[in-house]
């Protein structure tokens, strides 16, 4: 009964190996057919390194209608900025209440972290996909889903994929630059307004 039950139990374990797909990473340079949402809520921490300095914290962007608001916060919940896109353009308010107007939000982050951050791809890189009308190169997991992203410069790896809302999309990124820039983004909660 016992050497049965070992039997048993070692073609279980054995068949359990082919249970997923077999393939390889496969390199692909069109996801052009995989659209980003545009509108969402996040909350997740992040943190941004570079050779001199470094940042983390918590991230609370608000991506819905018009409008859009991504606050920085410390570990600790106090306000460091907060980016808000309108029809009159952008402004980044800091700690201190001070306003500053930009006519592009990566150099607003800039001023914010000491580092210019590419928001405008981070919309489309959040869900493992390219910004549009720029070249990038990726790669697939054995699932299909993107391990690995490149574009404008940036190489940004994916890894701890969550069904959200009836999309599968990537628990956590981090992105690192030929100058050494790191940033790496924790997604807590994800939701569509």
């Amino acid at each position: 009964m016992r050497r049965t039950a070992l039997l048993l139990a070692a073609w279980v374990l054995a068949g359990c190996g082919h249970l997923g797909p077999d393939r390889p990473e496969q390199v692909v340079t069109d996801l052009s057919s995989h659209e980003a949402v545009q509108s969402f809520v996040l909350d997740g921490r992040v943190s941004v390194k570079t050779s001199e300095e470094q940042y983390s914290g918590h991230l609370r962007w608000d991506r819905t209608g018009p409008g859009e608001t991504l606050r920085l916060n410390t570990p600790l919940g106090q306000g460091v900025a907060e980016i808000r896109r309108t029809a009159d353009g952008l402004v980044l308010t800091d700690a201190d209440g001070r306003s500053y107007p930009a006519e592009d939000a990566d150099s607003l982050l800039q001023r914010v972290m000491g580092v210019r951050l590419p928001l405008e791809g981070l919309v489309y890189w959040l869900y493992a996909r390219p910004r549009p009308e720029a070249s990038h190169r990726a790669r697939l997991d054995a699932l299909g889903r993107v391990s690995r992203l490149e574009q404008d410069g940036w190489s940004i790896e994916y890894d701890r994929y969550q069904d959200r809302e009836g999309l599968v999309l990537p628990g956590r990124l981090f992105a690192t630059r030929d100058d050494g820039i790191q940033f790496r983004l924790i997604v807590d909660q994800w939701h569509r307004p």
